[in-house]
């Protein structure tokens, strides 16, 4: 579908450009059994350069084994698969691992995803960090981020990267 249909159909839908970081949580909350947790899981991200870790305002983790696997297609539960085998042919004491790296494992095995959102305004998702492979929940999290109402024109590549998120969502 061409980017000036999606554009129509995108004004016409009464989506709104972006959501307020209450609506995101009530959806995430609603569609995925979110919980809230404590920021210090997430301390390794004051290392990552694409973090601005002073505008992390929430972090959830989803966990619930039914919406887990509703949220991974067969590529990622094949991916887990691989990194369950390969983790359980290579087992490790808990003394030889840190915290840290025993959560990382169980992301990576797909047991759970963590949610990190970023808000600069205070109102809106600036930016987030998913951590663990899940492509319908990478897409729940761009549409929920949105994009500022004065960045929706066509010619902006992140506007119709936006657009084409919505539609292959089947929102628009």
């Amino acid at each position: 579908m061409r980017i000036e249909e999606l554009d129509k159909l995108f004004k016409k839908s009464k989506l709104p450009f972006r959501y307020s970081l209450k609506d995101a949580e009530k959806i995430l909350r609603d569609k995925y059994n979110i919980i809230e947790i404590d920021n210090e899981i997430v301390d390794d991200l004051k290392k990552d350069p694409l973090v601005n870790y002073e505008n992390i305002i929430k972090c959830y983790r989803v966990n619930d084994s039914t919406i887990l696997s509703a949220l991974f297609n067969d590529n990622e539960r094949s991916m887990h698969a691989e990194i369950r085998q390969c983790n359980a042919n290579e087992p490790i004491s808990n003394s030889e691992i840190t915290e840290s790296e025993l959560l990382w494992r169980d992301i990576q095995e797909g047991k759970f995803l963590q949610l990190v959102l970023e808000s600069a305004d205070r109102e809106h998702i600036s930016s987030f960090t998913l951590q663990g492979l899940s492509e319908k929940m990478l897409d729940e999290l761009i549409i929920l981020k949105g994009i500022p109402p004065e960045e929706g024109y066509i010619g902006n590549p992140a506007y119709e990267f936006y657009l084409n998120v919505l539609h292959k969502n089947d929102l628009i």
